[in-house]
């Protein structure tokens, strides 16, 4: 068996030991010792997505890596090809030189991490683990907040067993790394204004801006998603009066003296780029860009995928539900509208991805919490023997959760307990092939097929396209004393004018592609 999955096996059985345990804690009513051991389960079955591919996955994972990878050298620096050495046009998101297709924090905690651990992509995926398991965390204490211990847990129970957040963690799932960071941030500053909400006491401002600041940072301006749901509380509580808007507007001063400097920077050094960029973003709204578009049901077509199977038919009467057991109705209306139109936003916008909706994953759990404990509270007015109602509910958890984990799905992605897909066979093989190559200093890849050029510079630390040079190009990498090498297939054929050149790298291995 690769070592691999061995680690992987590990993992999960040791997350679901962990999570029995917490699920016993939790039904003899020992909170501490639950929430210990749901959040310690939770970094264990992360680290099992974490470990599921010892390969880049593609689309953004691979993007992501190299772009972490180059900004180890220059933090101020975003670059895909960070050394652009053949002469081509170098303007386009997957084969950039200077790379903003991304706001860079989730970048620089993938830098540091590679820092700390070396490049490999278990290293890459690590902050997504640690994310996510703090995700658990103040999931566990917004529940708690909102409702109470048990609404709190069963909060924490829903992130920990989320199919999606382990596809997000492992690299499957577009976007990957940087959906897991923009969530955790989105996430961070709910729960910090709760906090503020509670106690009143100011350092909370500071964080809900910080947190807000470092969305922004992740993934642009749905990171302002706390202020949509403070500024209707607030009308709710306070309609105009604006003088009783300052801890808004100074938590709000915070995240944009977080966010603002690097968008001022990228401006003033990579002007062209930026501005590219910002029309990109701005695109998204009226065009469904690269093919990424959709109907009106789009997403909500994608709910069960982001929050689980049976949730487009569940959230309603969970939404009842937290209407009538939530004491502060101001604050279920503010979570409800804001989740609303941040749904109906992404609803009308012409690009449409699966991830879009997920920064509303934490009132939507709250909301099932909800249901989940009403359904035990009416479960425990029934007349059964107190510790067998125990042990069923610790059985029901239980198998919510592993239902909800959903591991022959996650099998059917990944292999884990038998044959992976073609595509992941393919990436594996691709990924050998780069880590076994052992090329000069001054060499450049060319033939490798689709974008899997982005998985050999980030293994290999070379320059990779993913064609065939033209004489110019070549001419002009020979004065720069640069050696050609290339991939050939059976059916490659190489231009005479390589053929020709004594120093030519001839790499006789196959490349396919699965994108």
């Amino acid at each position: 068996m690769n070592p691999f999955l061995q680690y992987n096996a590990i993992f999960f059985a040791c997350g679901l030991l962990l999570l029995i345990v917490s699920i016993v804690f939790h039904v003899l009513e020992k909170e501490k010792p639950a929430f210990f051991f749901l959040v310690l389960s939770s970094f264990f079955l992360f680290l099992f997505g974490a470990f599921l591919f010892d390969f880049l996955n593609i689309w953004d994972e691979r993007f992501h890596a190299l772009v972490g990878k180059n900004l180890m050298y220059h933090p101020l620096k975003p670059t895909l090809y960070d050394d652009p050495v053949v002469l081509m046009q170098y303007t386009w998101w997957d084969k950039a030189h200077i790379w903003l297709h991304k706001q860079p924090f989730s970048l620089w905690q993938i830098a540091l991490s590679y820092k700390i651990l070396g490049v490999n992509v278990y290293a890459l995926r690590l902050p997504s683990v640690i994310l996510s398991t703090l995700l658990v965390c103040i999931a566990y204490r917004c529940g708690k907040i909102v409702g109470n211990k048990n609404i709190g847990y069963y909060t924490g129970l829903l992130f920990l067993s989320s199919p999606y957040l382990i596809l997000l963690v492992s690299g499957y799932a577009q976007l990957d790394h940087n959906d897991v960071s923009f969530l955790a941030y989105i996430s961070f500053s709910i729960w910090a204004w709760l906090e503020y909400r509670r106690s009143n006491n100011k350092w909370w401002l500071l964080l809900i801006g910080v947190f807000s600041g470092f969305a922004i940072l992740t993934k642009w301006l749905v990171g302002l998603l706390i202020y949509l749901i403070w500024g209707i509380e607030s009308i709710y509580k306070n309609k105009f009066q604006l003088k009783k808007y300052g801890d808004v507007l100074l938590a709000l001063i915070i995240t944009v003296v977080i966010a603002l400097p690097w968008q001022l920077f990228v401006l003033y050094a990579y002007p062209e780029d930026a501005k590219a960029e910002h029309q990109y973003n701005f695109d998204h709204l009226f065009i469904p860009l690269e093919g990424h578009g959709g109907g009106l049901d789009y997403h909500f077509n994608q709910i069960k995928l982001l929050f689980g199977r049976f949730v487009p038919i569940l959230i309603i009467p969970a939404l009842v539900v937290f209407y009538f057991k939530i004491p502060d109705k101001k604050l279920y209306g503010a979570l409800l509208l804001s989740s609303i139109l941040v749904f109906l936003f992404f609803t009308f916008t012409a690009t449409k991805m699966p991830s879009f909706t997920l920064v509303i994953a934490l009132p939507v759990f709250i909301s099932l919490a909800f249901l989940i404990n009403y359904l035990l509270g009416l479960f425990n007015k029934l007349g059964i023997p107190r510790v067998l109602k125990k042990c069923l509910i610790a059985v029901f958890l239980l198998a919510l959760a592993i239902w909800r984990i959903d591991i022959p799905t996650l099998q059917k992605k990944h292999g884990f307990f038998g044959k992976q897909d073609e595509c992941s066979q393919l990436l594996a093989k691709n990924t050998r092939i780069f880590q076994k190559l052992q090329l000069p200093s001054n060499a450049i890849l060319f033939n490798l097929k689709g974008r899997h050029n982005i998985e050999a510079m980030f293994f290999t630390g070379l320059p990779a396209y993913n064609f065939i040079p033209t004489e110019e190009q070549y001419l002009d990498l020979k004065n720069k004393n640069r050696l050609v090498a290339i991939f050939k297939g059976p059916n490659d054929s190489i231009p005479a004018f390589l053929l020709k050149d004594p120093q030519l790298i001839l790499i006789h291995q196959e490349m396919k592609g699965c994108d």
